[in-house]
């Protein structure tokens, strides 16, 4: 059976210097780790899964499979938009480029420390239905997009602000939406392979920036 460690991933201390010190650091090591161990006991649902995540060669957690798409949701998509409005419809090339290319480095920044704050809550939500899982996931790329946008959009002179959240918000409820249920089927006891999670943190990401860019959908 898959055995998790403690969140910190320590043992505790060998030697203290007052043992009833040495016997509360161990009594919390283990109650850590007998929690840990129950938390992925309970997120494996049958043997194959248990199988399955024996079998993966790099497995990634669920707070650092969102950080990676959250990190690139926040850089493709908002690149598209910034490229649409300096060169293709006004022509910046001075001033403005390097306003927006400050924006985006915030925006990949805050994408990437929010996807791995709502990553810390989806292993239990995708032990929900699909309906449930699907709200949770919105809820996630709503909460997501709100802070993303928000912070990637002040610096225009914070009016941008709220123009950042609406852009982000209308890439990140189907973005969460499809990323989160691919990660459901695929995820095993709350771990993703790495040979599934790039494909699908690009895919997902690039398949956002290149309907921006389309101008059949966005028509200047």
């Amino acid at each position: 059976m898959y055995a998790a460690q403690p969140a910190n991933g320590r043992r505790p201390a060998a030697h203290s210097a007052d043992p009833a010190d040495d016997i509360d650091a161990r009594l919390n090591w283990y109650s850590a780790a007998v929690a840990e161990t129950e938390r992925c006991a309970r997120l494996v649902r049958t043997r194959r899964e248990q199988r399955e995540l024996e079998l993966m060669r790099r497995p990634v957690s669920s707070e650092r499979a969102f950080a990676l798409f959250g990190l690139l949701l926040g850089t493709l998509p908002p690149a598209a938009i910034f490229f649409r409005m300096l060169y293709v419809s006004v022509g910046l090339l001075g001033a403005g480029s390097f306003l927006f290319v400050t924006m985006l480095g915030i925006c990949a920044l805050v994408g990437w420390r929010m996807g791995a704050r709502v990553g810390r809550t989806v292993d239990e939500s995708e032990r929900r239905t699909w309906a449930g899982a699907t709200i949770d996931a919105l809820g996630a790329g709503f909460v997501w997009a709100a802070a993303t946008g928000a912070a990637g959009g002040f610096l225009f002179f914070g009016v941008g602000a709220l123009f950042g959240v609406a852009c982000a918000l209308a890439v990140a409820l189907p973005a969460f939406a499809v990323f989160t249920s691919l990660h459901r089927l695929l995820a095993r006891g709350g771990m993703i392979d790495a040979r599934h999670l790039r494909p699908l943190a690009w895919g997902v990401s690039t398949i956002a920036a290149a309907l921006i860019l389309s101008p059949y959908l966005l028509p200047y």
